[in-house]
């Protein structure tokens, strides 16, 4: 897990950046939203566990935290979930029904403490309300977003994702040919079906999410960006179904990667050295 950093005095990013060997990193990120009832938006990577866990309690005590936002139930988004409800006693988990349930075949959900919500349903945290979002690209069916409706930032889930070239902590700091170009590498990838979509009936939903207005825009997979980003965002995501499908890779293709991503041998010293 990379360092945390803050998108806004009360959203803390706890990000990774996974390497994807010839094509740069893909983000991956969990939040922390400081509301007087306080919320944490996904769980990270499995690997992350421990250091997720750490960052978590350095924002906010476990046992102060009350909601786990769940976007959808993919391992890169349940790393640490199990733990956190063993960590958290006041903690309920919010997201899609099918999603815990699907989750309980791997894990002891406590049923008692789930939340469902489906897109349009609001949720009140104390000091704002969290109103859940349909993402407009998802991998997942059950994906969910939330839009904080005191500060106008919108978690987008899968939507609005890159590969990027390397590292970084504002989107703005991006190129921006990468940036496209990332983006629809990542939605093609993400969400293939959006190649088959009726194009009225998706852009009638890009249309949704621009009636949305939001000041910031916090993907599960890019780095924090300003409102200000959305109609170059809507523009990009526009395009995908006209763009090319994404090949997978096949076995010799897939070995190349893997050695890429092997450490340089080490060499033995000479004697005497």
């Amino acid at each position: 897990m990379d360092e945390p950093y803050q998108a806004s005095p009360e959203i803390h990013v706890l990000p990774n950046n996974v390497a994807i060997p010839g094509v740069g990193v893909l983000p991956i990120n969990a939040y922390v939203l400081r509301a007087e009832q306080p919320v944490l938006v996904d769980t990270g990577l499995g690997i992350d566990g421990d250091e997720l866990i750490d960052a978590v309690a350095s924002i906010v005590p476990l046992d102060e935290l009350r909601w786990v936002w769940l976007t959808h139930d993919d391992a890169d988004h349940t790393g640490a979930i199990a733990r956190i409800f063993e960590l958290a006693p006041q903690a309920r988990l919010v997201t899609h029904g099918m999603c815990a349930f699907r989750m309980a075949t791997w894990w002891p959900v406590p049923l008692d403490r789930v939340h469902a919500i489906r897109p349009g349903d609001r949720l009140h945290v104390g000091d704002r309300t969290l109103r859940a979002v349909a993402p407009p690209l998802f991998d997942n069916p059950m994906s969910t977003g939330l839009l904080d409706e005191a500060s106008g930032a919108l978690f987008s889930v899968d939507s609005f994702g890159a590969l990027l070239p390397g590292p970084t902590q504002d989107a703005a700091e991006v190129a921006p040919d990468a940036l496209a170009g990332g983006m629809t590498a990542w939605a093609a990838s993400d969400s293939p079906w959006s190649h088959i979509v009726d194009r009225q009936r998706f852009a009638a939903t890009l249309d949704g999410i621009r009636r949305l207005a939001p000041t910031q825009i916090l993907s599960s997979h890019l780095p924090a960006a300003a409102g200000t980003s959305l109609e170059q965002f809507l523009d990009v995501i526009a395009r995908v179904p006209d763009s090319e499908p994404m090949v997978a890779p096949d076995h010799e293709a897939f070995a190349a990667m893997v050695a890429s991503l092997a450490p340089p041998e080490v060499l033995p010293h000479p004697a005497g050295v």
